[in-house]
C-alpha cells in the first residue's frame, strides 16, 4: 500500500500542471475547425496566471500552480501540493508541450529557465487529432476526444481528453483552450485519485499573488546588536526571492546594502548559499570594523535564513571578500547564526 501511494504521489507531482481550457468553450465556436486547433492554444502562457485544484483520494492530490518565470518559448511553473513545491520548466511550441526540467523542493523562487534540460516528456503533442498517440518511457498517451464535456468546481468545460496507460494504471487528463488542466484522474485497481480545477485566473487582479514571509536582519541604531524584522512579500511573475531580499536590504529602514551594490549571482548547494556581489558591496560599507561586522552578519543571516541555508559564502566579483577590516576566502563558509 505504501508503495502504491508513493507511485501516486510521484505521478501527481510530475503531471498536475497543464494549461489550456475555456469555460463552456465549444470546439469551433470561434470559427476555427478542428484541423486548425493548435497545441499552444491549450497551454496559455501569461504573467501571474494561477490554478487551484481540489484533490480526492490522496492527501497530496490537488494544490496550487503559479507562473513563476517566462522567457521566449519557455515557462517555469511552481506547483505546491501542500507537502512540497516543485518547479517545472516547459518548452511551448506548435510541435507540443514538453517538460524539460522538474526541480523538487523548489521553495526559493530561483529561475531555472536557462538550466540544461534533464528530460523530455510531452504532455500534449501535435497533431491534435483523435487517436493520435505518443510514447513516454513506459506510458503510451492517446488523444481520446477533442470535445469531452467536463464539470468541476470551477465550472463546465469542453476539453481535450488525453489518456495515458502504463501496466495496470491509467491516467486521464482533461484540458482545453484558454484556461488549463481542469481534471485529472489516476486509476489503479480499486484506487481512484482525482484533481479538479476549483479556481483559475490572474493572481494580481484577484489579489492572490503568491506570498512569503521573510526575515530581515539589520544593525541597531546604536550599532550594538542585530535586530530582526518580519515582512510578508508578494511576488509577481519574473520576481526572484534573491532580488527581493536585495531590494529590502537597501531600504532606508535597514540600510544594509548600498544603492549601487548588485547581487550578480546566487547558488545553493549542499546547504550552503554562495552569494556573488559587485565590488560596490565593499565600497558602499564605509563603516568601522564593528559596524561592518554587523552588516556582514545582516547579509549572511538574512539571505541564509530565507534560503534555509546553514552557511553562506560571500564573494565579490567572483573572488573572496576583502576589505580594510575583514578577509574571507573565496570558498570560506560563514555560519548562519539565527
Amino acid at each position: 500500500m505504501k508503495k502504491t501511494f508513493l507511485i501516486v504521489a510521484v505521478l501527481l507531482v510530475l503531471s498536475v500542471v497543464f494549461t489550456g481550457c475555456a469555460k463552456k468553450n465549444q470546439i469551433g465556436g470561434d470559427g476555427k475547425t478542428k484541423k486548425e486547433m493548435k497545441v499552444t492554444d491549450y497551454f496559455p502562457v501569461a504573467e501571474n496566471l494561477y490554478w487551484e485544484y481540489e484533490g480526492i483520494g490522496n492527501e497530496f492530490a490537488g494544490g496550487r500552480v503559479d507562473t513563476e518565470f517566462i522567457e521566449g518559448n519557455k515557462v517555469q511553473l511552481s506547483q505546491n501540493n501542500g507537502g512540497t513545491v516543485v518547479a517545472k520548466v516547459f518548452e511551448v511550441s506548435d510541435e507540443g508541450i514538453k517538460l524539460i526540467n522538474s526541480i523538487e523542493e523548489s521553495y526559493f523562487r530561483i529561475n531555472y529557465l536557462k538550466k540544461e534540460p534533464s528530460q523530455e516528456e510531452y504532455f500534449l503533442k501535435s497533431p491534435l487529432k483523435e487517436n493520435n498517440s505518443w510514447q513516454d518511457k513506459d506510458t503510451t498517451w492517446t488523444i481520446g476526444s477533442l470535445d469531452e464535456k467536463v464539470r468541476v468546481p470551477a465550472g463546465e468545460f469542453t476539453c481535450i481528453k488525453v489518456v495515458g496507460k502504463s501496466g495496470d494504471s491509467t491516467v486521464e487528463r482533461y484540458f482545453a483552450k484558454g484556461v488549463g488542466l481542469v481534471k485529472q484522474k489516476f486509476i489503479q485497481g480499486d484506487m481512484v485519485v482525482e484533481e479538479n480545477l476549483s479556481k483559475f485566473g490572474d493572481a494580481e487582479k484577484d489579489n492572490s499573488l503568491p506570498e512569503k514571509e521573510l526575515a530581515i536582519y539589520y544593525p541597531s541604531k546604536n550599532v550594538d546588536e542585530l535586530l530582526e524584522d518580519r515582512v510578508v512579500e508578494k511576488f509577481k511573475t519574473g520576481e526572484t526571492l534573491a532580488e527581493r531580499i536585495t531590494e529590502l536590504l537597501k531600504e532606508e529602514k535597514y540600510r544594509v546594502l548600498s544603492e549601487n551594490a548588485k547581487l550578480l549571482d546566487v547558488k545553493k548547494e549542499d546547504g550552503v548559499l554562495r552569494l556573488n556581489f559587485s565590488k560596490e558591496l565593499i565600497s558602499g560599507m564605509n563603516a568601522g570594523s564593528g559596524y561592518e561586522a554587523l552588516l556582514i552578519d545582516s547579509i549572511v543571516n538574512t539571505y541564509g535564513k530565507n534560503f534555509e541555508a546553514e552557511g553562506v559564502i560571500l564573494n565579490v566579483e567572483g573572488k573572496g571578500y576583502e576589505s580594510g577590516h575583514f578577509v574571507f576566502g573565496k570558498d570560506e563558509v560563514l555560519k548562519v547564526k539565527r
